[in-house]
């Protein structure tokens, strides 16, 4: 259906486009805050853009990403130093909380130690779920490198 397009939308494309400067983007941007479907509306605009970059052809650089994609031994290579990384984390991890309730530090250094490395997880935590609950509006995500 051919109908002219609303204020709303016309924003979010000068606004996709780098074109809302001052307060009419500080006005947008709270007016994306309380509209979700906006944000998303914006994405997909960014999303055709990237799209439009991308039907230019490959780069020289690009077909060698592809080339190192299908190489078994590069593949194989990444698939075992992080099992590797990911076993002596883990281990390490382990190690050092069992050396540090069995050590004879006092329990205030005992509770430190442990609330940083508690803290370092929470961090990762909290970033992992940010990542997952922005990755909708990510307009690259079905863009090809």
């Amino acid at each position: 259906m051919n109908r002219e397009p609303t204020k709303e939308q016309l924003d979010a494309m000068a606004y996709a486009d780098g074109e809302l400067e001052g307060p009419a983007r500080r006005e947008f941007e709270d007016l994306m805050a309380t509209r979700p479907d906006l944000g998303r509306e914006v994405t997909r605009l960014k999303r055709l853009e990237l799209l439009a970059r991308q039907a230019a052809g490959p780069e020289p650089m690009d077909g060698e990403w592809v080339r190192l994609a299908g190489d078994s031994l590069h593949r194989g290579g990444l698939g075992v130093s992080l099992g590797l990384m990911c076993l002596g984390a883990s281990g390490l991890s382990l190690w050092a909380a069992f050396e540090l309730v069995r050590s004879d530090l006092p329990l205030l250094s005992k509770v430190f130690l442990g609330g940083l490395c508690g803290g370092a997880l929470l961090l990762l935590c909290v970033t992992v779920r940010a990542r997952l609950r922005t990755l909708p509006f990510d307009p690259y995500t079905e863009i090809k490198r």
